[in-house]
């Protein structure tokens, strides 16, 4: 028999699992896509079949595709053997077709078999196995399996997968007696078995993520609908905007591009090969002899893409993918990860993967490196689903994304979330002591003790700590050598005192949605710049603007900051105030600095002064830029010079925008408006419009045309036409008696007299 060669990580976790089999009858097994989970399979078959000569194996696949992948894995360790077809032929295992649904060794030990067949042939299989495997054991729930435990209550189970999770949150402890667990996806990629990753998604605010954020319909599974989902993103414009992307981060690499259905791949596949690319789209439905030739010209690099539709989202090995391109959304976790494990298999002259996610798949589960609490998974205690709030359950994990703070080309609607550079930089492993959901208590490898953020970085001097733990608000209590406790406040690094009682612990209070620290009968901002406030501060006392607060501080004296404020009808134009100002500004997520407001621009910006009288912009994403100060060395320092010039910028910025975005709302209206998600209604004798069962223009009307593009034709009165916008604005007054809207957004309107003239929409 010939020897295999297994990396350390899968000989720990085949023993491990080969332990559990001592104690319990029936084992899941999990470990990351990528990591080689099929050769641990070999060598537990080829061990359990070394213990037990005159028993045999099945393996067990849930689709006939990787039945032949087990088959080629299964053939190299046990080289020295002939396969035995059903006809008794014999021949060797690789020649097998790909679309065989059972192979078996000459000596009958093994057996390799889809779900399905055996569902088909269970009486005809006169025999009883010694070990059952289940190859993706994700989907063991489904009643085809249940039955194999009925039918052989002797048997052992061994379920394999990377995923040990289903969309309806149910677990595997009905079938499954234990979880044996490999290396989390960051020890993988710190250690160099799995490959890092360059990380881009779509911005929120983009027509790409409005379009999936109005998805509604739910399949049988619990996942999107694909009707709706092909309803609203298998169109041109969604087709060009992932074609836009692979262009700008794809182009030159070879990859994988999972699709809704058969026809959003076929028309990815045409528009990327009108561009020159050469790509081939595979599904189901795909003869078995031009998939496999496809596949092969593919791992050759003789063609670049491959579209597909769920048929490389498992058993897929080709470890030189660098790139992953989303055109799919979904809500299941395990989808999600299968899909972009293909890209992050180790390959010589691979550097890295870059995913391209078009269909905010980041929003819904997060980072491919995140640390998942699979055990709460496998018990049915945590169900992973689409949800704005990170689950309490979740382990910690170092790796964490930065939010929408790097965009990535003008214009572009994508975003870089994680760099290949920054996700190594973040990999930094630690032994974790305890965790809440911002920050992890650690020890170093010399023993210390300290706290680090989800970015790796140290929040806390490093030392000889005792009974640390967290409180609730990211409060740090804790013991230094020799002294009592401790209170430490994490977000604004600060120590709020030393030496005092456990009952005079500091307290967390939330105020008009804001923090603050009430400790020794004081209420202190969560800053490092001490400011305390004269009394409890009342809702209305705090003007909360989002990312930033406001306190009107009428018992302040001499603040220093000057105070700007926009010419009413100056078009944009700035004016002096004569005061300083009296509002406090705290920043959301600056735990450092304690501002006064200076000014409020249009649009998207405020203007600060800190501490050292230095003044700076800042706009909605917190990033703050030096403008001048109250002693200026020059020009370009000077408020009386830089107020004008900023608040005029600022104005006619916010015009633009407001521009941009009534383009982008008529495109999105257009685009669903194509899709068949715009309703006109009637209540009482008045008609109105309905986009995805939202009342847009409430019924106001005699009678309303059907909507051509985002344009619609209206009768206020009877003979009185005009046309108006899905959402109901009013572009050409009804004051015609007839009106015809065409495709290319100009309406023929005809007065009263008979003359018919062309009106541009848009």
């Amino acid at each position: 028999m010939t020897e295999m060669k297994l990396f350390d990580y899968q000989k720990d976790m085949a023993m491990r699992i080969e332990k559990a089999f001592r104690l319990y009858r029936s084992v899941m097994a999990q470990m990351p896509t990528g990591t080689g989970k099929t050769v641990v399979l070999a060598s537990v078959v080829e061990s359990f079949l070394w213990e037990h000569p005159l028993k045999s194996v099945w393996i067990v696949a849930h689709r006939r595709e990787l039945v032949s992948q087990i088959q080629e894995t299964i053939e190299r360790v046990f080289s020295n053997r002939l396969a035995e077809k059903e006809d008794g032929s014999s021949d060797n295992l690789i020649e097998k077709p790909l679309d065989s649904s059972l192979f078996t060794l000459r000596s009958s030990l093994i057996k390799a078999m889809s779900i399905q067949w055996l569902a088909r042939h269970y009486d005809e299989i006169g025999e009883e196995p010694g070990m059952i495997v289940i190859d993706e054991a994700h989907h063991a729930l489904a009643k085809t399996y249940k039955e194999m435990w009925d039918r052989f209550p002797k048997a052992k189970f061994l379920g394999l997968t990377a995923t040990p999770c289903r969309l309806n949150g149910k677990g595997f402890i009905d079938l499954f007696d234990v979880l044996v667990q490999s290396w989390s996806v960051p020890e993988f990629i710190s250690k160099g078995r799995l490959a890092t990753y360059d990380f881009v998604s779509i911005k929120s605010n983009g027509v790409t993520q409005r379009l999936i954020d109005s998805l509604q319909k739910r399949g049988a599974d619990g996942d999107y609908q694909n009707k709706e989902m092909d309803m609203l993103l298998n169109k041109r414009p969604s087709i060009e905007r992932l074609y836009r992307s692979f262009e700008e981060y794809g182009k030159d690499r070879k990859g994988i591009v999972y699709a809704i259905n058969i026809s959003h791949a076929k028309k990815i596949m045409e528009l990327y090969q009108e561009h020159g690319i050469k790509a081939v789209a595979i599904d189901s439905k795909t003869p078995v002899a031009e998939r496999q030739a496809d596949i092969e010209a593919f791992k050759k690099g003789e063609i670049q893409v491959l579209v597909n539709v769920d048929i490389f989202s498992e058993g897929f090995d080709c470890p030189d993918v660098e790139f992953v391109q989303l055109a799919r959304p979904t809500l299941s976790l395990a989808k999600y990860l299968q899909m972009v494990g293909r890209g992050l298999r180790v390959a010589k002259g691979k550097k890295n993967c870059v995913i391209v996610d078009n269909v905010g798949l980041y929003r819904v589960f997060g980072l491919p490196s995140q640390v998942w609490n699979w055990k709460a998974t496998f018990e049915g205690r945590l169900k992973y689903s689409r949800r704005k709030e990170t689950p309490k359950e979740r382990d910690f994990f170092l790796m964490y994304g930065k939010q929408e703070t790097m965009p990535v080309g003008q214009g572009s609607e994508m975003m870089m979330v994680m760099s290949h550079e920054e996700l190594m930089q973040s990999l930094r492993y630690r032994e974790f002591v305890d965790c809440n959901d911002d920050f992890a208590i650690v020890k170093l490898p010399d023993g210390k003790m300290t706290v680090v953020n989800r970015q790796g970085e140290q929040v806390l001097e490093p030392g000889n700590y005792y009974d640390m733990k967290f409180l609730r608000g990211n409060i740090l209590s804790y013991r230094p050598r020799r002294k009592t406790v401790c209170y430490y406040d994490l977000l604004a690094r600060f120590l709020i005192d030393e030496d005092i009682h456990a009952k005079d612990a500091p307290e967390v209070i939330t105020i008009n949605e804001w923090e603050f620290v009430v400790y020794n009968g004081l209420y202190r901002s969560r800053t490092y710049e001490d400011f305390v406030l004269p009394y409890r501060p009342l809702q209305n006392d705090l003007l909360n603007r989002g990312y930033y607060l406001i306190y009107h501080n009428d018992f302040s004296v001499g603040s220093g900051c000057q105070v700007w404020y926009y010419y009413e009808g100056g078009d944009g134009l700035m004016r002096k105030d004569y005061t300083e100002s009296k509002d406090v500004c705290f920043l959301r997520n600056d735990y450092e600095h304690v501002y006064w407001l200076c000014a409020n621009l249009c649009g998207d910006g405020i203007v600060v002064m800190d501490s050292k009288q230095d003044y700076y912009l800042v706009d909605s994403n917190l990033k703050k830029t030096y403008i001048g100060c109250n002693n200026p060395k020059n020009e370009k320092e000077d408020l009386k010079v830089v107020m004008p010039r900023l608040g005029k910028k600022f104005y006619h910025e916010m015009m633009l925008q407001k521009k941009e975005m009534e383009a982008n709302e008529m495109l999105l209206l257009h685009e669903k408006s194509e899709a068949g998600h715009v309703e006109l209604y009637q209540a009482g004798k008045k008609w109105g419009v309905k986009v995805d069962g939202k009342v847009i223009v409430p019924p106001l009307y005699h009678s309303i045309a059907q909507p051509v593009g985002a344009y619609c034709a209206f009768e206020e009165i009877p003979r009185h036409w005009g046309v108006m916008t899905l959402k109901g604005k009013v572009i050409v007054d009804a004051r015609y008696e007839k009106v015809e809207i065409h495709d290319n957004g100009i309406a023929m309107v005809t007065n009263i007299t008979g003359k018919t003239q062309a009106i541009k929409l848009k």
